[in-house]
């Protein structure tokens, strides 16, 4: 039991914190979860993203843009 106000690291996200992350509506996330490019858990009925598949996704679409 934690008897500081201890502030503990986010592993999980709402698909509205998600989508406030990625700068993108929450209608986005839920359709980059349907088509399987970003991984979510169902915790009770609600849709949890993880930090690890927010990093993995963010890491398999990020790329520069504009170089020559």
């Amino acid at each position: 039991m934690l008897t500081e106000n201890r502030s503990l690291p986010q592993m999980v996200y709402t698909v509205e914190e998600t989508a406030e992350i990625l700068k993108v509506c929450e209608k986005t996330v839920y359709r980059l979860v349907e088509r399987k490019m970003l991984h979510a858990i169902k915790a009770l009925r609600h849709l949890r993203i993880t930090k690890k598949s927010l990093d993995a996704f963010l890491a398999s679409t990020s790329g520069e843009v504009g170089r020559e």
